[in-house]
C-alpha cells in the first residue's frame, strides 16, 4: 500500500506540473533575443529534465521497495532522498552552453566574484536548512524510542503496564533511519554540487546582459533547493506518519502516559502536512524549471 501511494504521490506531481506549465506556455508573447535564447532554453531543459529525472529516480525507488518485500520497506525511507541527489547531479553533470559571439566581438568579464552560495535566496536557503534540521531531529527521536524485533532490527516500538505488554511494527527506528540520514548526507553534498555548477558557468559576455545572467542563476539555484525541500519534506511526512501510527497501535488505554499520545498524533499531522508540502515544493521547482528565462523575456521586450 506504501509503495502504491509512492506512485501515485509522483504522479500528482507530474500531472500538477503539466498542467502549470501548459498555464504558463499559454501567456507568453515575446521571446528573448536571438543570442540570448538557446542559452536560456538550454538552462531551462537543464532545470527541467532534473525535475523529470528526480521523479523517475523516486518512482523507481517506490516500485523497488514493492518489488523487494525482504528489504521491509527500506527503499521507501530513502527513496525521495535519493532522487533528489540523482536529480541534482544529472544537472551537475549537463555541460553548460555559452553565448556565441563574434570573432571580432569582445568579451567583457565580470569582476564580481561568484561562489556556490552567490545566488542562493535568503529564504529557499533557510527553508531547506529547517527541513533538513527537523528530518535529523525527527529520525534521532525514533531512532532512541525504538526496540529491537525478534530478529534485532530496530524497527518496534512497544509500550508495558503491570498486566499487559503491547509492540507495533513498523516504527522507524534506526533500522530506517540510518539509511536515511545517509541519504539525506549524500542530498546534501549533491546540492553543494549542484550549486556550485551554476555559480562556475561562464557568465553572459556584455556587461548590459548582468542583470539577466543573475536572473537565470537565481531561478536554476530555487529550482535546486525546492527540489531538495521537496524530497526532505516526503522523506520526513512519511518517517513522522509511520511513526505517529505504529505509536498509536501499541499505547496500552489507560496506562500508557498521555504524552504518548500527543506525541503519536503529533507526529501524524505533522507527516500529512509534510507530505502535502512535499508535493507544493516539487511541483514549484517544476514550475520555476520551465519558467526560467521569461524574466529575461520581459526585460528584453521593454528595451
Amino acid at each position: 500500500m506504501a509503495g502504491i501511494m509512492m506512485v501515485a504521490y509522483a504522479l500528482g506531481i507530474v500531472a500538477a506540473a503539466v498542467v502549470v506549465w501548459l498555464a504558463v506556455h499559454r501567456r507568453r508573447e515575446d521571446a528573448p533575443s536571438a543570442r540570448l535564447l538557446p542559452v536560456l532554453r538550454a538552462a531551462r531543459r537543464r532545470a527541467v529534465i532534473a525535475v523529470v529525472f528526480a521523479t523517475a529516480v523516486f518512482i523507481a525507488g517506490a516500485l523497488a521497495g514493492i518489488a523487494l518485500p525482504e528489504m521491509l520497506g527500506q527503499p521507501f525511507a530513502v527513496a525521495p532522498l535519493v532522487a533528489g541527489a540523482a536529480g541534482m547531479l544529472l544537472y551537475s553533470a549537463t555541460p553548460p552552453r555559452q553565448v556565441v559571439l563574434r570573432d571580432d566581438e569582445p568579451r567583457a568579464a565580470q569582476l564580481v566574484p561568484r561562489s556556490a552560495l552567490s545566488a542562493v535566496p535568503a529564504r529557499w536557503a533557510a527553508a531547506f536548512l529547517l527541513s533538513a534540521v527537523a528530518f535529523l531531529v525527527l529520525v534521532l527521536f525514533c531512532g532512541m524510542t525504538a526496540a529491537l524485533d525478534e530478529q534485532g532490527r530496530s524497527r518496534t516500538i512497544g509500550f508495558e503496564s503491570e498486566e499487559f505488554s503491547s509492540w507495533s511494527s513498523p516504527y522507524p527506528g534506526w533500522f530506517y533511519g540510518v539509511p536515511a540520514l545517509i541519504a539525506l548526507v549524500l542530498l546534501a553534498a549533491c546540492t553543494l554540487i549542484a550549486l556550485q555548477r551554476i555559480s562556475a558557468t561562464p557568465a553572459f559576455p556584455r556587461q548590459a546582459d548582468a542583470l539577466l545572467d543573475g536572473l537565470w542563476r537565481r531561478r536554476s539555484v530555487e529550482v535546486i533547493l525546492k527540489l531538495g525541500i521537496g524530497a526532505v519534506l516526503f522523506s520526513f511526512g512519511g518517517i513522522a506518519a509511520t511513526a505517529g501510527m505504529a505509536m498509536g497501535n501499541a499505547m496500552i488505554a489507560g496506562s500508557t502516559p498521555m504524552v504518548w499520545s500527543i506525541a503519536s498524533g503529533a507526529l501524524w499531522i505533522s507527516g500529512v502536512v509534510a507530505l502535502v508540502l512535499s508535493i507544493v515544493s516539487v511541483t514549484l521547482a517544476g514550475l520555476t524549471a520551465v519558467t526560467i528565462g521569461e524574466a529575461a523575456t520581459r526585460m528584453e521586450s521593454v528595451r
